[in-house]
């Protein structure tokens, strides 16, 4: 059987002012007309570096494979054909599967949620959201907590339940219908799995973008953390994707730890905005780091550590 050409990439517009700049770079590949975006905010998401990401795809692989989905800003961003999206948050997975594969009952189910807010009712489809088991309702849930909870957290406590308080929001968006039904088409032909990073399947020329909760940083999104030894462990995991000729960019914390991990490859540092408060408008700007085995567009990894 003759093997398959590597896809070009071939990222699409966007409806976030933040990536415009990305458009008229002339080493970004050509764009097309798209309106799906995240629908859910996630800490750490990557909304406001998204140009920083897309210029540094590589200019060819085989599919797109994303280990710590969050939000999936840049899967919206891309696009691509074929695509392998995995997270360990388990109502997350559901919530993206209810999305591509039910999402006019999901929004049915928003509706409703959206009519019936207030403070009582969010205290009560809070304690739900642990004891439910059907996959769309689980999914209509999760958006709609995360669409009125403080900030947009999603924090878990050790039991693994879901604990943010309710957010101060005067009319929150809790129903997007527009977003959603592009999205749904959006992860149309994706493979959407419940699994940890090392778990995830290692293909030669596959594209592994990796957003790990940020050494140093926020990390309850599941009740387990992830602390240096989990570090260590997706250091050694990315290892594995370079022997195994797949491409790949880490995104993490200017941190000595992951500089020393990853001093074998490109690391480059960036500034990123970061809030300090819950309002929007308090934010501070905060490196932090890219991280690839290729560089520029080039098709094969450049450095090959020991």
């Amino acid at each position: 059987m003759t093997p398959r050409a590597p896809k070009m990439h071939e990222p699409l517009d966007l409806d976030f002012d933040d990536v415009l700049s990305a458009i008229a770079d002339e080493n970004m590949p050509s764009i097309k007309a798209s309106s799906a975006r995240p629908f859910v905010k996630w800490a750490g998401g990557k909304r406001a570096i998204l140009p920083e990401l897309l210029s540094r795809m590589p200019g060819k692989y085989e599919a797109y494979t994303e280990c710590f989905l969050g939000g999936g800003a840049l899967f919206f961003a891309v696009q691509p054909e074929e695509a392998y999206l995995s997270d360990i948050n388990f109502p997350l997975v559901l919530t993206y599967t209810a999305v591509r594969d039910d999402v006019e009952r999901l929004i049915s189910k928003l509706q409703a949620h959206a009519e019936k807010h207030n403070k009582t009712y969010y205290l009560d489809r809070r304690d739900q959201l642990t004891r439910e088991t059907d996959p769309t309702t689980i999914g209509a849930l999760l958006i709609y907590l995360n669409k009125t909870c403080y900030n947009g957290l999603y924090r878990v406590n050790q039991s693994g339940k879901f604990n943010v308080p309710m957010g101060s929001y005067k009319d929150p968006t809790i129903l997007d219908e527009v977003n959603l039904r592009a999205a749904s088409k959006a992860l149309n032909r994706a493979k959407i799995k419940q699994k940890p990073f090392f778990q995830v399947p290692l293909v030669k020329d596959n594209f592994y973008y990796l957003d790990p909760p940020y050494h140093t940083t926020f990390s309850s999104y599941d009740g387990s953390g992830f602390g240096d030894n989990d570090h260590r462990k997706l250091a050694d995991f990315c290892k594995q994707i370079n022997a195994a000729g797949g491409k790949f960019m880490l995104s993490n914390s200017d941190t000595p730890l992951i500089r020393q991990l990853y001093q074998a490859y490109n690391i480059e540092s960036i500034e990123a905005p970061r809030m300090v408060s819950c309002k929007g408008t308090q934010r501070v700007k905060e490196k932090e780091l890219i991280i690839r085995n290729y560089d520029g567009r080039k098709s094969e990894p450049d450095r090959q550590p020991t």
